[in-house]
């Protein structure tokens, strides 16, 4: 019996968009210290999924089966701009970027990718699927206000890209005081329909 390994379903982001949100959170970081904020400016990705532990050969199935599943699936224009705070700014838990899906491809991916899962058994997400990209969480429970801090990036833009594949990729968390947060380790890849 293999490990399971800890996984998700995300979709890239490319380098210059990844260091203009970092930059911002970083920014934010000053005002909202009761935050948690991301350690690794490679890690930012929007999450499409977050499987939990997985055994090594579901995670292969997964994959083979995502690739075939979205390979129809066209590429899709994004816009990342705003940043904000689930469940709501004045008590947030999660800040992050935002995500514009004009064109409907990310709700596209995650309907299809919530189908694959499901038929190999993991739990369908009872939350309507909403794209953004996790920059931080609040330390305590009940969240924090962060409406003024928040308030400065109501309007800021981080830039637009075409979202040519979806990723499987397995999270190791870091350890100890000294870590710098989680690496993770791109497991597989499912490219989409270029036409």
């Amino acid at each position: 019996m293999t490990d399971a390994v800890r996984s998700f379903v995300a979709v890239p982001l490319p380098g210059e968009i990844q260091s203009r949100i970092f930059a911002a959170a970083q920014e934010l970081a000053r005002t909202l210290p009761d935050v948690k904020w991301s350690r690794k400016v490679e890690n930012l990705h929007i999450t499409v999924k977050f499987l939990g532990p997985v055994g090594e050969e579901k995670l292969t199935v997964l994959g083979n089966e995502l690739a075939q599943a979205l390979a129809p699936v066209p590429r899709f224009p994004l816009e990342l701009r705003r940043m904000g705070a689930f469940p709501a700014a004045h008590k947030a838990s999660v800040v992050w970027a935002g995500v514009d899906d004009v064109a409907r491809g990310l709700a596209t991916v995650a309907e299809v990718v919530e189908g694959v899962a499901e038929r190999l058994g993991f739990a369908r997400e009872r939350r309507p699927f909403t794209g953004h990209v996790t920059v931080g969480r609040s330390k305590g429970r009940g969240g924090i206000d962060a409406r003024a801090a928040l308030n400065a990036f109501a309007h800021h833009e981080f830039g637009g890209t075409t979202i040519e594949e979806v990723h499987v990729y397995e999270s190791r968390l870091g350890r100890g005081p000294d870590s710098d947060g989680s690496t993770y380790v791109l497991r597989s890849r499912a490219a989409l329909a270029s036409n």
